[in-house]
């Protein structure tokens, strides 16, 4: 062992001499298979490689004509060699990007891909045409991508053919280097952190939950900002996974429910991507699963409960650092309890709205010159840092002459932790003239002054003019209704009107019988009394609430019965939104979940509020959520498990409710 060693020590400081005279950038592109038929698939690899940190931009791809683009994704590596330079043995690092794209051939022949084009630090690099031979018949799934080598065109690099063993050989001195210099560096970050030895350099949060057992598979670590917060106060959240090994499978059993919060996802990556990271001298393995940014809708505690993952990893052995058998772990994230503080009674203004951040507001209309009796938009968005989705439409104390008709609103959180939402009221004018809106005075909380505080918008004037299209009855037209209409000028010495002298033909006296008019409008009446009834269901029973759930159910059977997850989910997530609707009397589709569990019954709310929580949270995942984030959601068994709890709970409440 001690030779074969030696004699590994002795090539790679050969090849790694030349390789570091070689070094730079590289960009290759490669194909798992040049050969295929028609149907197949391939995958197409773009590597960039490089001895220096520089900015990668992604690809353009060139003309695919004769392709179909199914899919793209990337990966990312780093790796540390040992290196002889004229200076002694040097620690070279080498970073690899690779962008991967799975194609199809739409057609037969001899077939080229051409050149993508990738800018690195602002230098554009284009890669060789690859040539793909097309036959008429499949020849199954292609090999597994041939990785693409480091070494720059035109040198061989002699690693590919050497066993996996001298690159563990290096990877042990560079893990042996790096726990000799965090010991040295950990009696400086204790002192630093006020004796917390933070070794991963990452900022203070409230909470963070970090791996101890250096032999652990894998750990689920938990990130939060505050665990102190106001009502509606952004807390942000992030969920990680560490790992030592292999991680061959990656399961999400159990997503956090988060109740008691208003939930904006800021990320949830389908694919995680590692980086390394260093914990307590331990090197470790770090990949994000999700971001969040949470609103406590209520005070008093809120736990942001776990996260649950199960895995099939392959842990390192002792000796030359292989990866031993895998075995099958499943490990959740800790709880953290979040204390919500009430917002401040004393002090707050009359016209709070719910508005918790730093938010500006302004109004405004299209155009001031308005016509009478025609409705225009009036726009009021607030705007800032913050969940904006959570404030009402405040009160508008329009003056006598102008009438709110009908309003709605759009809102958007970004991943910045701003957001906006914008209401747009349709407002009639009811006479002519100059009109003033008065300005719109909005009060706010403030976490972080712990004050409310109050935004003005501008006053608006208004210049109501003449409809002349406006209907029978407006304003425009009662204005003359009162005039009577002058007299007829009488015409003497006129001879008489040939018309005015006709008389009707006696055949014609028939139709001026006024019992036959009577027989007609009454058949007239009864054909459109038909008509109504078959269009509007006068004289039917109305259908009740349990017989449309009932309805839907049966939807929901069917689309389970073949498996169509996604309609099931939609499906579900409607009946939820149609019987909360009709117990609120709002309609629910334009109110969000939470709000409506606010303001149905508290009898209701308190028996079934936190099982309706739950269960219309799975089927929303499992109607928008992507597919590789569902895993055993989308099984048939799961889902028929959820359905039948979702029918118990929903025909549990409709039963309240018409008992009442």
């Amino acid at each position: 062992m001690t030779k074969t060693g030696n004699f590994l020590f002795f090539l790679s400081f050969i090849f790694f001499g030349l390789f570091a005279q070689a070094a730079g950038t590289t960009v290759q592109s490669t194909v798992d298979r040049t050969e295929m038929g028609l149907g197949d698939t391939f995958t197409l690899s773009v590597a960039v490689t490089s001895s220096e940190d520089v900015d990668i931009q992604d690809p353009r791809l060139p003309d695919l004509d004769g392709f179909d683009l199914l899919n793209n994704w990337q990966s990312n590596a780093v790796a540390q060699k040992l290196v002889n330079t004229p200076s002694g043995m040097q620690f070279q690092t080498q970073r690899r990007k690779e962008f991967h794209y799975q194609l199809s051939p739409k057609k037969t022949g001899t077939l080229s891909v051409g050149s993508f084009e990738v800018v690195i630090g602002g230098k554009v690099h284009r890669t060789q045409p690859i040539v793909i031979k097309v036959g008429q018949e499949s020849m199954g799934a292609g090999k597994p991508p041939k990785r693409p080598s480091m070494a720059p065109p035109g040198f061989d690099d002699p690693f590919e053919s050497m066993d996996q063993a001298e690159q563990e050989i290096f990877d042990q001195l560079l893990r042996q280097r790096q726990r000799l210099l965090q010991q040295q560096m950990q009696g400086q970050q204790q002192e630093d952190y006020g004796g917390y030895p933070n070794s991963t350099g990452l900022p203070e949060a409230a909470f963070r939950s970090l791996p101890t057992n250096p032999n652990e598979a894998f750990f689920i670590s938990v990130e939060v900002d505050k665990t102190e917060v106001f009502e509606g106060e952004q807390v942000t959240v992030n969920w990680y996974i560490y790992t030592r090994g292999q991680m061959e499978t990656l399961d999400r059993l159990k997503f956090p429910s988060l109740k008691g919060y208003w939930k904006e996802i800021i990320e949830e990556v389908p694919s995680i991507q590692f980086t390394e990271e260093i914990v307590n001298g331990t090197p470790w393995k770090k990949a994000l699963l999700a971001s969040h940014a949470l609103f406590p809708i209520k005070p008093g505690t809120a736990t942001i409960d776990e996260y649950k993952i199960k895995s099939r990893v392959r842990l390192p052995t002792q000796g030359f650092g292989f990866y031993g058998k895998p075995y099958e772990y499943t490990k959740s994230s800790a709880a953290v309890p979040v204390k919500v503080k009430p917002l401040p009674v004393e002090g707050r203004p009359a016209d709070f709205t719910g508005a918790v951040g730093q938010f500006e507001l302004h109004a405004s209309v299209e155009n001031p010159q308005v016509l009478v009796n025609q409705p225009f938009s009036l726009k009021i968005r607030f705007e800032g840092a913050g969940n904006a989705k959570m404030i009402d439409l405040p009160a508008l104390n329009l003056p006598t002459g102008l009438e709110q008709y009908d309003s709605k609103s759009e809102s958007k959180f970004f991943k910045n932790g701003r957001s906006y939402k914008e209401f747009e009221v349709l407002v009639i004018p009811r006479q002519e003239g100059q009109m003033v809106l008065p300005g719109l005075s909005v009060s706010m909380f403030d976490p972080q002054t712990k004050k409310y505080y109050t935004r003005t918008t501008q006053a608006i004037n208004l210049t109501v003019s003449n409809n002349p299209n406006a209907p029978v009855g407006s304003s425009s037209r009662m204005a003359d209704a009162g005039k009577k209409a002058d007299a007829p000028k009488v015409v003497e010495n006129r001879l008489p009107d040939p018309l005015m002298q006709w008389q009707p033909a006696a055949e014609a006296s028939v139709l001026y019988r006024p019992w036959l008019w009577a027989v007609l409008y009454s058949v007239a009446s009864l054909v459109l009394l038909v008509k109504a009834q078959r269009e509007f269901g006068w004289g039917r029973r109305r259908r009740t609430l349990k017989e449309l759930v009932q309805k839907r159910f049966k939807v929901v059977d069917s689309a389970l019965g073949k498996t169509d997850y996604r309609k099931v989910g939609v499906e579900m997530t409607n009946t939820f939104y149609t019987v909360l609707g009709e117990v609120s009397g709002t309609g629910g589709a334009a109110m969000e979940i939470e709000r409506l569990l606010e303001i149905i019954p508290p009898s209701i709310r308190r028996d079934h509020g936190d099982a309706i929580a739950k269960s219309f949270e799975f089927f929303q995942t499992l109607s928008f959520a992507p597919e590789e984030m569902l895993g055993k959601m989308k099984e048939k068994e799961t889902m028929k498990s959820q359905v039948d709890h979702a029918k118990k709970v929903l025909t549990a409440v409709v039963s309240a409710v018409e008992e009442k």
